[in-house]
């Protein structure tokens, strides 16, 4: 029957074995010879039951480094297992993480300490919540500038590789055409027809002028044939002067109050009409101050009949728009600078009804030259009015 384990007073029980590692008693417990009792004798507990201390763990003694606890748990298995080489495994393998962790920390505080300052505080200052916000900041704000960064350097690079359009310039800058009006008032070839929006403004030239437009003092003579709109302002396109034929009997006629007299009309035979394709309005005339739209004009009958004008020269490039029109008749428009050069013609065919036409002249001719213009019937289908009609001409 096995005895019965002594107890300590309070119901303790003393410490038996080998000290766990890392510790140590309160006090020495020097081996002694372990003799038999009976029980009810005294036991003898040596200092413990003198002194009345019990056994408790002392302070943590164990040294802090790496390599001094490896060294101490793997003392112990080198003497019963005979890994010599361990404990020099193990503090090779620690000295080689703390250099590498410190040299990874030293690259990365020399690239952000310039934009967020250093990551953590100095040595030697308190770890605070403050401190420890501040460096998370940091951190933070150097993640977004790189970002930034980035983005800017992608931006500049795509950039850089966009193709840029073209300015436009008047060689690349589409033009319309102008089209001949059919009768009736319809474009040729299904184009949209001569009455378009009225508009007071004077309309921009559609095409360039021949010769050399920018030396001064050069002879020039170009014409086209301008689309005709369904109004027109005499005084918006005759900056300079104009005139207008018909309204108030054949031989009547209206001009601008403050012209400059560069239109010269010689006069002639002539029979009042008003079957113009477009309303003629202005507001600077005499003798009617104001028109709101006028179709009036006058025309001559019968083949070879014809109207000719003429506009004084300045030396100056000058801007000539003639509105002449054909009642079922092939005509033909000349023009021609008085100091000689080549003329210009245009021509239209025969053909039935009535049809009106603008044409834009540009010409530049000396102090007391002239532009000579002249628009005859070539041929007529045979009717009793059939011949060539005039309405009107600017100078701007």
């Amino acid at each position: 029957m096995p005895e019965p384990r002594p107890s300590l007073p309070g119901g303790r029980v003393p410490l038996v074995g080998p000290a766990p590692i890392g510790l140590h008693l309160s006090g020495p417990s020097p081996a002694r010879p372990v003799t038999a009792h009976k029980p009810g004798d005294p036991v003898d507990l040596g200092p413990l039951q003198e002194t009345g201390a019990e056994a408790r763990p002392g302070r943590h003694s164990a040294r802090e480094s790496l390599r001094a606890r490896l060294a101490d748990l793997t003392g112990g298995l080198t003497g019963l297992t005979g890994l010599t080489g361990l404990t020099g495994l193990t503090g090779g393998l620690g000295v080689r993480l703390r250099s590498a962790t410190r040299a990874a920390k030293t690259r990365l505080s020399r690239i952000l300490a310039p934009i967020a300052g250093p990551l953590r505080p100095p040595p030697g200052a308190p770890a605070t919540r403050v401190a420890t916000a501040r460096a998370r900041r940091r951190r933070r704000r150097a993640v977004l500038a790189a970002i930034t960064v980035t983005g800017l350097v992608a931006a500049l690079a795509h950039a850089a590789r966009s193709p840029t359009q073209p300015p436009l310039t008047r060689g690349t800058a589409p033009v319309a055409a102008p089209s001949e009006q059919a009768p009736g008032g319809q474009a040729p070839n299904n184009q949209a027809p001569s009455g378009q929006p009225s508009s007071d403004q004077a309309p921009s030239d559609q095409s360039p002028a021949t010769g050399d437009p920018v030396a001064p003092g050069v002879p020039l003579l170009d014409v086209d044939l301008a689309p005709l709109p369904g109004a027109l302002s005499l005084t918006a396109l005759g900056t300079r002067d104009w005139r207008h034929w018909g309204g108030a009997g054949a031989d009547s006629f209206h001009r601008k109050a403050s012209g400059t007299g560069e239109i010269q009309d010689p006069g002639g035979e002539r029979l009042e009409h008003n079957a113009g394709a477009c309303d003629l309005r202005w507001t600077d005339g005499t003798p009617t101050a104001r028109q709101d739209g006028t179709r009036a004009g006058v025309f001559q009958r019968g083949a070879g009949k014809s109207f000719t004008l003429g506009v004084a020269g300045s030396g100056d490039l000058r801007t000539v728009r003639l509105f002449v029109g054909t009642f079922s008749a092939g005509a033909r428009l000349d023009l021609s600078l008085s100091s000689g050069g080549d003329p210009a013609v245009r021509e239209v065919a025969l053909a039935a009804g009535d049809r009106f036409y603008q044409y834009v002249i540009r010409f530049r001719a000396a102090p007391g030259e002239r532009l000579l213009i002249r628009w005859h019937a070539v041929t007529v289908t045979g009717g009793q009015n059939d011949g060539v009609a005039l309405q009107a001409i600017t100078v701007s």
